[in-house]
């Protein structure tokens, strides 16, 4: 249960998401998240219940599916979900593609659903295909994922570019013209420096928290947050406990130390041959998946919102959202699914926040940047 002044205050914002994974749902298990589901993060009943108004919907095709050049028919995939999911429950949501469209969607009384990218190998380096992505409302794309495309170097894979390309620049300056956030959530530092050099819009990271905190390569240090407030961008917290809690980050990377070990020697020849071997393999996966439930405590939820004051006192606040990760996270203790996110705004009230600022925390500040950046 949330305060009475916290509960009028979060149901009287629009909660402005930046990132949910949530599309992998119907498109990889063929679950309809248009009702309430047993499983997962978030979907429409539970987003209505938190509030969770307006949601950018991440489409992610892994890039194994790069040499193939499959990603393209993959991220459609993940787009035509996006529009069925629209068309089967048009009482209860729209696709919008600026902030005008939000806040029209959300005061009739529904959510609104925006389409995203992750990962620029989405693009199979064709700006072309960049393009027919927005005509189809996608509005914004990570320059990369994890991993290093052809054009930009990712977070936790080999700098092959030292940042970004020729190409890669011209990804910028086309994005920017079309009316398209850059999201430097998951690129490499040099990439990061390079593409707020080219930009000439606000740029956001959709889904990452502070380096300071925690320090999850995915996260931005203080130098990055500093820049970012200084393009005019906005940063939206991750709530992916590896990158909210360093004690459980290390615990975790112990613990999957351990793992990879005893595959290792799994691996070496079994008496009774490939079928013995893959059992082995299956039981040690099991053996640790207990483990990680049983010997690691997750993080409390309050633990998202010291990110949020570290990354305010940094940036400042004009330049501070949410940027949950839903579905393609694990969370902290207290904040199993979209239900929950009004105990973020709890928090945020129990620590002083005036009003005017946790708004801008729950959605104004993105709803800023998008009125700066997309176009219709």
């Amino acid at each position: 249960m949330v305060s009475e002044r916290a509960s009028n205050l979060h149901f009287s914002s629009i909660i402005v998401d930046m990132h949910s994974d949530s599309l992998a749902r119907p498109v990889r298990h063929g679950e309809d998240i248009g009702v309430r589901t047993d499983s997962g993060h978030m979907d429409l009943p539970r987003m209505r219940e938190g509030n969770q108004t307006a949601q950018f919907f991440a489409c992610f095709a892994s890039p194994k599916f790069v040499e193939e050049r499959k990603c393209i028919q993959l991220t459609l995939d993940y787009i035509d979900a996006f529009h069925s999911l629209c068309a089967n429950y048009s009482d209860e949501i729209e696709q919008a593609t600026t902030a005008a469209d939000v806040r029209r969607i959300v005061a009739a009384g529904k959510l609104a659903g925006i389409l995203a990218i992750e990962g620029g190998h989405a693009i199979d380096d064709d700006l072309a295909v960049l393009r027919m992505y927005y005509k189809l409302g996608v509005r914004y794309m990570t320059l990369t994922w994890n991993n290093t495309n052809n054009w930009a170097d990712g977070v936790l894979d080999e700098a092959k570019h030292d940042g970004l390309t020729d190409f890669g620049r011209d990804v910028v300056r086309e994005m920017n013209r079309l009316g398209m956030f850059v999201d430097i959530s998951h690129v490499a530092p040099k990439t990061f420096w390079d593409a707020l050099e080219t930009t000439t819009k606000p740029v956001i990271a959709s889904h990452s928290s502070a380096k300071a905190i925690c320090q999850a390569p995915r996260n931005m240090d203080d130098d990055q947050l500093r820049a970012v407030a200084e393009n005019g961008g906005v940063v939206g917290v991750n709530y992916e406990v590896t990158f909210v809690s360093e004690r459980y980050r290390l615990e975790s990377d112990a613990l999957n130390e351990r793992k990879e070990g005893e595959l290792k020697e799994a691996e070496q020849p079994q008496p009774d041959g490939p079928e013995r071997l893959e059992k082995a393999k299956a039981e040690i996966e099991e053996t640790f998946k207990q483990l990680r439930s049983s010997e690691l405590k997750l993080p409390d939820y309050t633990e998202i919102v010291d990110h949020i004051d570290h990354m305010v006192e940094v940036a400042g606040v004009d330049h501070v959202g949410l940027g949950s990760d839903f579905d393609g996270c694990t969370t902290p203790e207290g904040m199993e699914d979209c239900t929950k996110v009004p105990k973020i705004t709890e928090e945020l009230v129990r620590r002083g926040y005036s009003d005017e600022d946790i708004r801008k925390i729950l959605g104004e500040n993105f709803l800023r940047v998008m009125d700066e950046v997309l176009v219709a």
